[in-house]
């Protein structure tokens, strides 16, 4: 069972009230996405609000706006925010991001979405609406992308391996392709089971990235994943 706070080095998670709690690829993810040149950027989906604080502490100036579905996790986010030595720099809306419009587009996007279309729902159904995608597919979050990002923005993501080319068939329509693409495993002897990517409309060659987590087991972590987060992590 997942602990009711998570600390961070700055910052500290409040999550007993969340559907979704920290994990390893919202963190990993957070600390791979590049925050330089973004001075507005979006979290869809922000749950407990951890890629937005990670954003926060990355960037320095950036301002940074998240939304979420649900309720709960909504308000605990934004109490996590407030919280945070960056509350100023932090709004939480509790919206739908489908119906969302910006006065002012945004220079990156940032996205660990739900994904599992296709598998069984989850018995919790706050959890269900979290993870699995019944509330925002694909589709649905690059037509969000189309409203909210800036002709010259960035939209980064984490998805699952066997459901990149659908994301980025997707993603093609608005003339977004990658720039930057890691291919994470969890342990070597096991196949990748995410995918980091950045996208924009730049047409530059793709920057191909690898990272495995756990060089032989649990909490024997690999050098490259201990340098990405050590700033984040306590006991990193």
């Amino acid at each position: 069972m997942a602990k009711p706070s998570f600390r961070f080095k700055q910052f500290t998670i409040q999550q007993d009230r969340c559907a979704l709690k920290v994990g390893t690829d919202g963190v990993l993810f957070g600390a791979w996405v590049n925050y330089a040149g973004a001075t507005r950027i979006l979290d869809i989906g922000t749950g407990t609000g951890v890629l937005a604080l990670i954003a926060a502490q990355r960037h320095a100036t950036a301002i940074i706006d998240a939304v979420e579905l649900d309720e709960d996790s909504a308000l605990q986010a934004a109490e996590n925010m407030a919280a945070s030595p960056w509350k100023e720099r932090l709004r939480v809306q509790h919206i739908d991001v489908r119906g969302m419009e910006a006065v002012q587009r945004y220079d990156l996007i940032i996205c660990n979405p739900p994904y599992y279309a296709g598998y069984s729902r989850s018995p919790n159904e706050r959890m269900g609406l979290a993870k699995h995608s019944a509330e925002l597919e694909f589709k649905d979050l690059i037509e969000a992308v189309r409203r909210l990002l800036d002709p010259d923005g960035r939209l980064a993501v984490i998805i699952p391996m066997e459901r990149e080319l659908e994301f980025l068939e997707e993603a093609a329509r608005l003339g977004l392709a990658p720039t930057r693409r890691c291919v994470v495993r969890y342990v070597p002897h096991r196949p990748a089971k995410r995918v980091l990517l950045e996208l924009d409309r730049s047409k530059s060659p793709v920057r191909q990235e690898e990272l495995t987590v756990e060089a032989t087991g649990p909490f024997d972590y690999t050098p490259e994943y201990r340098a990405m987060i050590s700033d984040l992590m306590l006991n990193f």
